[in-house]
């Protein structure tokens, strides 16, 4: 999501225009603008070919003052197609051949610059003509800016694209290179060209000011290129067909308006064989275990000569100002390391640019640009610091006592300057604290009391700040475990009444916990609670409402007679609801009783009259009679019914000795 904004990438002034690209979320665009009211935009092109769409992708830009724009940067969304590339104005769209990596190999674009019948671009790349391992090389380009293409060969792709080798290396009998260039900065009125080199990321930190001179440059172009065959061959030297090419065309024939390289040669010669080497062998400036980003200028005019001052952005946020060698055998200076943001606050420098009518820089940080001015001689207070200084820009006036410029000096006669050895250093000293010392008690101020707590101190001594350095940052003093006597939060308001009629009371509260007491402290003094009684036709709570009269039970009545003697039967007991019908539960309660089991009662009947039954042969009957018993657990008798029958039987003989006269 960090990457999906727009990020300015080409900020361009022409005439009284501004031209810009942003990325535009992976999307870039471009637009003309007014530099009188910027909120104007006349136009809004595709920003494709001109801008990069990551903000990741390096790339640069320039707008020429016949309205062709140059740009260096990734064609595509995933950068796999770099190109410098030619666009608007009159003359046609021209661009680097495309997934060629003899032409360009992986290239990470820094400048660019329109010098006489040239556009110039410096960067670094894989190096192709290495052949050992992996290693990357600086690179300056140049395209003719009159160039129109081929015709039939190199149609919409530049025929005078040339690169040679930037050399930037610390002699010896095995040179060390600074092979990475990360930013440049023409001097157009000397022909001059700075660059800082660094060493690889995955190397030891290194970073080295090299100056070119243009002559130097034309030079290497000049002469013989380096080619190979195929790629199984070795890149050689081949002699130059154009040695002193300066853009010339065709005036007639088939490639009339073309430029009057061979498209042939063309096509195989762009690579130079002879490197640019730098105006003196060693660098103007080198320092290692720290990486430079950017680079900016000044010359300044002393008392007797001019001095080149270099500004140079580190990696971790401050600019060391460098005075460049006097001569042939002298050496740079470091005169003084510039802090923009104290040391907690440091951050990368996004971007350097220096303007010399102001004779200040401007220092592009993550979220603000800074303004550092260049003269800064009322820093110097005596005549051994001013002098002692080196610096190009301050001497001492002989009349006015202080430190000053050459301009603000009254006359040159009385300024006195002496740029002779390179100033003396790290006697500014920052200052650091000591170790913090033991917990002790002390005491503080609480309220109308006093409490104690436990303090420990620091001092600004390891070491202490010396000639302007940095005060030690952070507390001197630290407190813990401080008492604090507990105080009342103020009283809540009074909740609601207890009672909705008659008379009730009401409540507020309050806590002990503004502060809470904590390590010792006392405790809040009085209660926490308060009640008030209120008779509420007094303070107008359900004014003159009386309170209904009780409603209630009256006590149970005693148990009824149970509904069983034995068996197991119920009984009820009442209560009846005083002062109204709604009082809550029931009015009769049941349980049961005489629970215990019935004794068992037997009944029997008398028997019935004999009754034949059957009349044998020889004139006998059989007669019986029948009677029923029945037995139960009963609370009552007449509660039993018949149970099982009983019969008896007897024979009759007819001469009557069977005693059948009888009911017994």
């Amino acid at each position: 999501q960090e990457e999906c904004q727009n990020y300015i990438r080409v900020l361009l002034v022409g005439g009284n225009h501004l031209f810009t690209c942003g990325t535009n979320a992976f999307t870039p665009i471009c637009t003309n603008r007014t530099l009188s009211n910027l909120t104007e935009i006349h136009d809004q092109i595709s920003g494709m070919a001109r801008c990069p769409y990551s903000p990741q992708h390096n790339s640069t830009a320039l707008l020429t003052s016949s309205g062709e724009l140059y740009a260096a940067t990734a064609m595509d969304f995933p950068g796999r197609d770099p190109a410098i590339y030619r666009s608007l104005g009159a003359l046609p769209p021209l661009r680097t051949a495309q997934y060629n990596s003899k032409w360009l190999n992986e290239p990470n674009f820094v400048s660019s610059y329109d010098i006489g019948n040239f556009t110039y671009f410096f960067f670094r790349e894989n190096a192709v003509e290495h052949d050992c391992g992996k290693t990357v090389f600086s690179r300056a380009a140049r395209v003719c800016k009159n160039d129109i293409g081929g015709k039939f060969v190199l149609e919409d792709t530049w025929t005078t694209f040339m690169k040679a080798r930037l050399n930037c290396s610390r002699p010896g009998e095995i040179p060390f290179y600074y092979n990475e260039l990360q930013s440049t900065f023409f001097l157009p009125e000397l022909d001059l060209i700075y660059g800082i080199f660094t060493t690889n990321v995955n190397s030891i930190a290194a970073s080295a000011v090299c100056v070119f001179n243009l002559s130097a440059v034309t030079q290497a172009f000049n002469g013989p290129f380096k080619y190979q065959e195929n790629s199984r061959s070795a890149w050689l030297p081949y002699p130059n067909p154009n040695p002193n090419f300066q853009c010339g065309t065709m005036d007639q024939g088939l490639y009339v308006n073309l430029t009057e390289r061979n498209l042939q040669d063309a096509q195989k010669f762009f690579l130079m064989h002879e490197v640019i080497q730098p105006v003196i062998p060693i660098p103007y400036f080198m320092e290692d275990n720290s990486r430079f980003s950017h680079v900016v200028v000044d010359v300044v005019q002393g008392r007797d000569m001019l001095f080149h001052i270099i500004y140079l952005a580190t990696d971790y946020g401050t600019i060391k100002k460098v005075l460049g060698p006097m001569n042939q055998t002298s050496s740079s200076c470091l005169l003084e390391e510039i802090e923009l943001l104290p040391k907690s606050q440091r951050e990368p420098i996004r971007s350097l640019q220096i303007l010399h009518s102001q004779s200040v820089l401007f220092v592009g940080l993550q979220e603000h640009v800074v303004k550092v001015p260049l003269k800064r001689c009322l820093f110097y207070k005596t005549y051994s610091a001013c002098i002692g200084s080196q610096d190009p820009y301050c001497g001492w006036d002989m009349v006015m006592k202080k430190c000053t410029t050459l301009e603000e000096s009254l006359s040159m006669s009385q300024w006195e300057q002496s740029i002779t050895v390179c100033p003396m250093r790290n006697l500014t000293v920052d200052g650091h604290f000591g170790t913090w010392s033991q917990w002790k008690p002390c005491s503080h101020t609480d309220g109308a009391s006093v409490g104690s707590c436990l303090c420990r101190t620091r001092v600004c001594d390891s070491p202490a700040p010396q000639c302007g350095g940095w005060l030690c940052e952070g507390p001197t003093m630290e407190i813990a475990n401080c008492s604090r006597n507990g105080g009342w939060t103020p009283w809540t308001s009074w909740s609601p009444c207890s009672t909705t009629c008659g008379i009730g009371f009401q409540v507020r509260q309050r806590s002990c916990s503004n502060p809470t007491p904590r390590h010792g402290g006392r405790v809040c003094v009085g209660q926490n609670r308060e009640e008030r009684r209120v008779i509420f036709f007094l303070l107008y709570c359900n004014e003159h409402l009386l309170c209904p009269p009780h409603v209630f039970w009256t006590g149970w009545g005693p148990w009824e007679r149970c509904t069983a003697q034995c068996g197991g039967g119920i009984q009820a007991r009442r209560r009846t609801c005083e002062n109204g019908p709604d009082c809550p539960g029931c009015s009769v309660e049941y349980q049961p009783c005489n629970t215990n089991a019935c004794p068992e009662l037997k009944k029997t009947t008398p028997w019935t009259p004999w009754t034949p039954v059957n009349i044998s042969d020889n004139g006998g009957h059989y007669e019986q009679r029948f009677r029923y018993t029945c037995k139960a657990r009963l609370p009552d008798p007449n509660l039993l019914e018949v149970g099982r029958q009983r019969i008896e039987m007897r024979y009759c003989s007819s001469d009557g000795t069977s005693g059948c006269l009888t009911d017994g």
